[in-house]
């Protein structure tokens, strides 16, 4: 559904609804008249305003875009026509108005809890309840971005980690986001692709990524779609379905938050910030590059924005970095190989498992006997498809046998694809 034909009331964000049903004269401004001076209040940047009516500005007309109270002492209708007939044109003429901030509209939330918003992202994974959730709430940040910080463009940008299928299943929940949003052109923008690609100066406030498996662009937080499996798309197509315009509603609520840092939290951002960084350096190899200069207040205030929370708490930072944290050690997990993700994920699931296991349980470029390797590496069926997957990983050059009853995992960051 297109953000512009959205007319009933259950498609609508409870800030949509607030301004068009509650609040008189209030609302975002859009210009109509190149002097800016003849415009429309709408109830949210997403929505333009049903009611047939104008404001004329006897004063300093208002910005564009920005969110006012106007007063309005005198009020004319005038009779228009257009093709469907004759209509009654409401002309509202301001002497002034005052400039609002956002988030005093955010009286209350929608009917949809985050509660809900996790267990709809939850709907294509089947998994563990830990790393299912974690996923679920890791798409949830993506979808409601980040504000910008200072001068610096918002959003977040995300790292899928995985084969092709569990990414269409990532694919399939992220669908909620509004095809508006992914025009360059949006002041919102959200691109998610098989693909790796720089995008340029768009001049959006917010730029939100998510590619499968990137390994050039600085990333915020890894999505690691490791040991779940993808439910069939017509099992919960039909739930996801149901819930999608008031997911969307939350969505656009969300995107209108600009949840601010106090000042009695900068030094604790900023401890924090510090914390995170030393935890990088220490833990090893990840297989994407991570951008650490905005990481945590950017995903601190994504939290606040899905808790509708005005201001950055400390359980928000300490519910970022948690995540940020199981997440990465996830990633690290699944690649501490220093093999390439990309070639990585090229391998049949037995012998990509496999050869995680040995580096997790041998390390690198040590010689194991091959006894001991059969001993500790149960996952397998048969002795044949063990034997199989041993050989994948030889063809591959991920390890060698220095004699027939021993093996030794290589380092192949250095290999050739």
């Amino acid at each position: 559904m297109s953000l512009k034909n959205r007319i009933y009331g259950h498609s609508l964000s409870a800030i949509e609804k607030e301004l068009i049903f509650s609040r008189e004269d209030t609302g975002f401004v859009r210009q109509i008249h190149s002097s800016g001076a003849v415009f429309c209040l709408d109830p949210s940047p997403f929505l333009q305003t049903p009611k047939r009516e104008v404001y004329v500005a006897h004063c300093q007309p208002p910005e564009n875009g920005t969110l006012i109270h106007a007063s309005v002492p005198e009020v004319r209708q005038d009779i228009m026509k257009d093709r469907a007939g004759y209509y009654t044109l409401v002309v509202k003429y301001v002497d002034s108005w005052s400039l609002l901030d956002p988030n005093v509209l955010y009286t209350r939330r929608g009917i949809i809890s985050p509660e809900e918003i996790h267990h709809y992202f939850t709907m294509p994974y089947i998994g563990e309840e830990e790393v299912v959730d974690g996923i679920a709430l890791c798409s949830a940040l993506y979808a409601v971005s980040s504000p910008p910080l200072s001068e610096e463009t918002g959003g977040v940008n995300a790292a899928i980690l995985g084969k092709r299928k569990p990414w269409l299943g990532f694919k399939k929940s992220l669908g909620i986001i509004p095809q508006e949003f992914r025009k360059s052109t949006s002041p919102i923008f959200y691109t998610i692709s098989d693909k790796e690609k720089k995008v340029g100066n768009t001049g959006a406030d917010e730029v939100n990524l998510a590619y499968l498996n990137p390994e050039q662009l600085p990333m915020h937080i890894p999505v690691v779609l490791e040991d779940i499996e993808v439910r069939p798309s017509n099992s919960y197509s039909l739930d996801m379905q149901s819930l999608n315009p008031l997911v969307t509603g939350f969505i656009l609520d969300s995107l209108i938050l600009r949840p601010e840092i106090p000042p009695s939290l900068e030094s604790y951002v900023t401890d924090t910030f510090y914390t995170v960084v030393e935890e990088f350096k220490g833990s090893g190899w990840v297989p994407y590059k991570q951008d650490f200069s905005s990481l945590v207040p950017r995903l601190s205030r994504s939290f606040a924005r899905y808790h509708a929370h005005l201001k950055l708490s400390k359980k928000d930072v300490n519910q970022a970095v948690d995540l940020w944290s199981d997440m990465y050690y996830r990633a690290r997990k699944v690649v501490s190989t220093q093999y390439e993700v990309s070639r990585l994920y090229r391998l049949d699931d037995r012998s990509r498992k496999l050869y995680l296991n040995l580096v997790e349980l041998f390390g690198l470029e040590t010689s194991v006997p091959l006894r001991d390797v059969r001993s500790h590496i149960t996952s397998f069926k048969n002795e044949g498809d063990f034997d199989e997957a041993l050989d994948t990983l030889n063809r591959h050059g991920l390890l060698i046998k220095p004699g027939h009853d021993r093996i030794k995992v290589l380092d192949n960051r250095l290999v050739k694809a």
